[in-house]
């Protein structure tokens, strides 16, 4: 259910093409670092120097965003926060300094950035960007300028997602669609995330609900998502809600902290 065959090639091809490089650049979407963050990133690239990059920092709340890029650092990690607008020199110099004959991994969870994250360092828009995750489909050398090459991988996911909770999160910033959940509890959890860190967006949404059910139904409601005889069409009410929040419609957002998921 969650690791189509273009993935489980990528993870191949990238363990391929890992000895070939002198950086990994593992993109994260700034929302919910700990979760895209959910690939095998010690089998793939063990001992290479690596940056994390917490992408689409311009709709994560800023304070939590913060607090992750901290938590990174006291770890030893290398972490860039980007957003759109950043511009290529800024970027690379972050990334690279001066450094030449540079070739880089990029790798990362469908759907958090890549390919624009590249446009930005390339400084121009090059390669097709869009909010459906798995647009790039194989590995592809990508030159950046005289000193910088780029190798641009598809996204990859762990074959087996190990909770509901993490399958959620991903479902909220649009690394898995919501085409591939029909399960119903995943997006009542994706809900509860929401309701709980964020109960003011619910309301103005939707208004006092008690559930996702009752959610959906007034969403789907004040958006005329009605069918003949008066009831909501549920599901395409649904895929409206998922698909907005994962572009950043409603406002800026983080679904987790350090403290959530490294508390005692």
């Amino acid at each position: 259910m969650w690791s189509p065959g273009h993935i489980a090639k990528a993870k191949k091809k990238i363990a391929e093409f890992v000895k070939v490089v002198n950086y990994v650049l593992e993109v994260r979407d700034a929302r919910a670092p700990f979760a895209t963050g959910a690939y095998e990133r010690e089998k793939l690239f063990r001992g290479k120097r690596s940056v994390i990059v917490l992408n689409k920092s311009d709709i994560a709340d800023e304070s939590t965003t913060k607090s992750w890029e901290e938590f990174y650092r006291n770890r030893g990690e290398s972490v860039l926060v980007t957003k759109k607008g950043d511009r290529s020199r800024k970027l690379l110099r972050a990334l690279f300094g001066e450094g030449k004959n540079v070739k880089a991994l990029i790798v990362g969870l469908p759907n958090v950035g890549k390919s624009s994250f590249i446009n930005r360092m390339r400084g121009r828009r090059s390669l097709r960007v869009g909010g459906v995750p798995g647009i790039t489909r194989g590995v592809q050398w990508i030159q950046v300028n005289d000193r910088v090459k780029i190798l641009d991988t598809p996204g990859i996911l762990y074959s087996e997602l190990f909770s509901k909770e993490l399958a959620a999160k991903l479902l909220l910033v649009g690394s898995i669609t919501i085409e591939k959940v029909d399960d119903w509890e995943i997006r009542e959890i994706a809900f509860e995330i929401l309701r709980k860190r964020y109960p003011s967006v619910v309301r103005n949404i939707a208004g006092d609900v008690s559930s996702f059910e009752e959610f959906i139904e007034s969403f789907g409601r004040r958006r005329g998502m009605v069918q003949k005889g008066g009831s909501v069409d549920r599901e395409k009410a649904a895929h409206k809600f998922f698909h907005d929040m994962y572009i950043g419609r409603f406002g800026k957002m983080s679904f987790e902290s350090p403290e959530d998921v490294f508390s005692e």
